[in-house]
């Protein structure tokens, strides 16, 4: 099989699997819980998923490194680089509608923000709490303050 091949099945791939998340997000937002999300903003709650998602696979990365022995800002560096890519593709297609990889540094710029902001937050937690609830802790600022970049600045 050639590499145009294997990229059209990947590509078409994923837009069956973004077209099976738009419908089921639909669903929720129009009809499910007696229509309590009707008046949300679907971005929104696409966001929202995305962002537990991506949560969820960033928050693995970072206690498997602390697991193997990396120190906590070195964890969270490495688990922000792997996240940033994992991230970008997921946020933009499915929240934003936007696949443009033209956005990615502006995306990379706004990770590297939230890094430091993020980073900085971390080392003073650590002197009061362990690793693991530290990090937990920041989750959801530190995600409050990336949509806000992500909606007003990256995918504007």
């Amino acid at each position: 099989m050639s590499a145009n091949n294997l990229k059209e099945i990947k590509n078409t791939a994923f837009k069956k699997l973004e077209a099976v998340f738009s419908s089921c997000f639909h669903y929720i937002h129009k009809k499910s819980f007696w229509g309590l999300f009707k008046n949300i903003d679907e971005k929104f709650l696409k966001f929202i998923f995305v962002g537990i998602l991506n949560t969820c696979f960033s928050y693995f990365l970072y206690a498997f490194f602390i697991f193997i022995g990396l120190v906590p800002n070195i964890a969270l560096f490495f688990q922000y680089i792997l996240g940033i890519i994992w991230n970008f593709k997921t946020t933009g297609t499915i929240v934003f509608k936007n696949s443009n990889n033209k956005l990615f540094l502006k995306f990379l710029l706004s990770y590297v923000f939230t890094f430091l902001v993020n980073s900085v937050l971390l080392y003073l937690l650590t002197g009061f709490l362990n690793d693991y609830l530290s990090q937990a802790l920041l989750i959801l600022p530190v995600a409050l303050l990336s949509f806000v970049i992500m909606k007003y600045w990256v995918f504007k």
